[in-house]
């Protein structure tokens, strides 16, 4: 026999109060004078000791009922099986989560992680069914369930603790809330190695630093499970100092390469919250390591950052390098720099217009594509009749303002339908004839028509990039640029062209027809003073710029990336049969041709693309929030909605089985009920035979 709440056996100490009471000693207390006993010879009470039961049935009775309801409170009950074991205890599905994100490279972090997951490992008997995964930015299986349920209950540890001995943490940032989510997902579609799903709750026992830099979000769209649990085991060093470098990026004001080169990158300096530093230097080095002149100083205290702004190396050989220095780990320390390159854009325009004249196109096109910091402008002037147009180096725009040759005008036809942009500005009826020959008509009819005041432009799509960059409220309004005249072609036998923009009478001003791979503009109306305004608005340059950048293929990367971050192939760049890149550790990631992106970039550092002109530099950095490696609270993770546990502990989790075994065996036989019914009956017995007892005597009547 066994109860439930044992406490209440303690009331069988109140079986002994009866016997107490009776056995007191009693003493006269208090004396009261009567004036009538004053003659009397005074006879104090004899006091004796209550030494002698005088009813031991009722106290029997009295301390019987006393204890019949002790024991029905303690809630007793019959097991009627033996003990549970620890075997007993139902299984669990559980996934150990190993944190191997950029932080984990401070100290000693990784050697606590394997020795952590060893030990967890250890408290879980062979018919749990767990997994073991590692997380940054995506959770990584290191051994499934399913690999684990094909070794002996022996052998699973040790195999374990040898992947994670060869294991190293990434250079990735740390996406917690996505790893638990999946985890749980996983859990969920747990089967038995029959098929058979395992119905058993979820723990997953999460093994990490838990730095302020782990990122939550994907838990604010997420409903934590009933059945999940989150054991915590957090990883901490006796050293918190931490501080990071992050490249902002360079200042926009440079109109030549030599300005850009000479211009100060602005870098933010971030103090983790608890360093116990706040003082720390700059210096730019070499790859080797080799210092390139004087360092910088830079206070940031703890919690804090700060922005510098420094100047490049003058003399420092290929891909310098920007290194903080004072800081108790390095892993975030150091910025790869990549001096700025320059895209190259040529135009050709085709006319008879001297680019000198201020009343000719050429003069405001040449004005409209000038050279920045960005990028190597040229306007290559052609005339018409001359021998060839395009040379070996096709150009990103075509503007033609005159009437081409037959021989360019084949060349041109040819250029668009290769993918060319052609930009063709009708200037008379001369131009029916190449106009039919490029828009593949049999003929166009072109007319001149001069408004009696002026015309404006009435209808624009602002959905073509020639129009894009304005279509803001303030910046579409073209009512200030007036035309003084432009050409009047038929819309009708345009059927493929579509209008880009129309004037204010209906007449197309614009028009645009794809021919090949290629594209065909027409302008009806020319930008020079004797046609329009266009060229003396602002507008003008920056819808050059748009047309261009549109159809042009970039040849060069971003200067900088991220870890894992997936970096598009520029488009303008020709690649090898076998293109590789380099990674900063000589290891090469092969391309296929038809690839657009890079993958695999999994390292901080300079990568290299090999390409049929040389090779492309691109860097890669560390994600930010890997620096901020003060401790995350543990209520934020419950304010995402984790429940927390505490450690899983075998005994524990058999005793609250055999404890549930125990009410659940105790509601089903009630013996309380019947504990307090002969309770009850006790007491009227006692009540009764008390009431007997305690009958006065009959005396005897007196003979009269």
């Amino acid at each position: 026999m066994s109860v439930l709440a044992p406490l209440y056996l303690l009331g069988l100490a109140a079986i002994s109060l009866p016997l107490v009471f009776h056995l007191i000693r009693r003493t006269p207390r208090g004396e009261m004078l009567f004036s009538s006993l004053m003659f009397l010879q005074p006879s104090p009470p004899r006091v004796t000791k209550r030494s002698r039961i005088d009813n031991l049935l009722l106290l029997l009775l009295r301390a019987l009922a006393i204890t019949l309801l002790a024991i029905a409170f303690a809630r007793p009950l019959f097991r009627q099986a033996a003990l549970v074991q620890p075997d007993d205890v139902g299984r669990q599905r559980v996934a150990v989560l190993v944190d191997t994100s950029a932080s984990m490279r401070r100290g000693n972090l990784w050697q606590q992680a394997v020795a952590a997951v060893d030990d967890t490992l250890a408290e879980y008997r062979p018919q749990d069914r767990f997994a073991v995964y590692a997380f940054d930015e995506t959770l990584r299986p290191v051994a499934s369930h399913h690999d684990l349920a094909g070794l002996e209950a022996s052998r699973r540890r040790p195999a374990v603790n040898g992947m994670l001995k060869q294991m190293q943490p990434t250079w990735a940032g740390t996406h917690l809330g996505q790893a638990l989510a999946d985890a749980l997902a996983s859990l969920e579609d747990m089967h038995d190695t029959d098929g058979e799903e395992v119905a058993a709750p979820r723990r997953i026992v999460l093994i990490t630093d838990l730095q302020s830099g782990s990122r939550l979000d994907a838990l604010a769209a997420y409903e934590w499970p009933e059945d999940a649990s989150l054991e915590l085991i957090p990883l901490t060093l006796d050293e918190p100092t931490n501080a990071g470098l992050e490249l902002l990026g360079q200042q926009a004001t440079a109109t030549t390469i030599e300005q850009a080169r000479d211009q100060r990158l602005r870098v933010r300096v971030t103090n983790a919250a608890g360093s116990k530093l706040e003082d720390y230097r700059l210096r730019w080095q070499t790859p080797d390591g080799d210092s390139l002149g004087n360092p910088i100083d830079v206070h940031a205290p703890p919690g804090e950052s700060r922005v510098v702004r420094i100047s490049p190396p003058k003399a420092s050989g290929p891909n310098p390098q920007l290194v903080l220095t004072g800081d108790a780990f390095d892993f975030d320390n150091t910025v790869y720099y990549l001096p700025p390159s320059r895209d190259q854009v040529r135009v050709v325009c085709l006319g008879e217009d001297d680019p000198t004249d201020a009343d000719a196109m050429a003069y405001y096109l040449d004005r409209a594509i000038q050279s920045d910091a960005s990028r190597t402008a040229e306007v290559v002037h052609v005339k018409p009749g001359a021998q060839a147009v395009i040379d070996s180096d096709p150009p990103h725009l075509v503007v033609v303002t005159a009437p081409p040759s037959q021989s360019q005008i084949a060349e041109l036809r040819q250029f668009a339908q290769r993918g060319g942009l052609l930009l063709y500005v009708v200037t008379g009826d001369e131009d029916a004839e190449p106009l039919a020959t490029l828009l593949d008509q049999d003929q166009v009819e072109v007319t001149s028509v001069d408004p009696d005041d002026y015309a404006m432009l009435g209808e624009i799509d602002f959905d073509h990039p020639l129009f894009a960059a304005m279509a803001g409220p303030q910046f579409n309004n073209f009512t200030q640029i007036l035309f003084w005249k432009y050409r009047q072609l038929d819309e009708a036998a345009l059927d493929e062209a579509k209008v880009i923009a129309r004037f204010d009478s209906g007449a197309p001003a614009i028009l645009q027809r794809s021919t090949g791979t290629g594209e065909l503009l027409v302008m009806t109306a020319g930008w020079n003073p004797g046609d329009s305004q266009l060229a003396r608005s602002w507008k003008f340059p920056l819808m050059i710029s748009s047309l261009i950048e549109s159809h042009r293929r970039d040849t060069t990367f971003s200067p900088s990336y991220q870890v894992n971050q997936r970096v598009p192939l520029p488009q303008g760049i020709e690649l090898p049969a076998n293109p590789v890149v380099t990674k900063p550790n000589g290891d090469e990631i092969p391309l296929a041709g038809d690839d657009t992106v890079i993958q695999g970039v999994d390292t901080p550092g300079v990568y290299r693309l090999a390409t049929v002109d040389g090779s492309e530099e691109f860097a890669v950095h560390l994600d930010s929030t890997e620096s901020d490696t003060a401790p995350l609270p543990q209520e934020a993770l419950e304010q995402a909605g984790v429940r927390l546990s505490a450690e899983f502990d075998v005994a524990a989790e058999t005793a609250k089985m055999q404890q549930t075994r125990d009410v659940e065996l105790e509601s089903r036989q009630k013996i309380w009920k019947w504990l307090v019914a002969l309770a009850i009956v006790t007491l009227i017995v006692e009540s009764l035979l008390a009431g007997w007892l305690s009958r006065p005597a009959e005396q005897p009547l007196a003979a009269t």
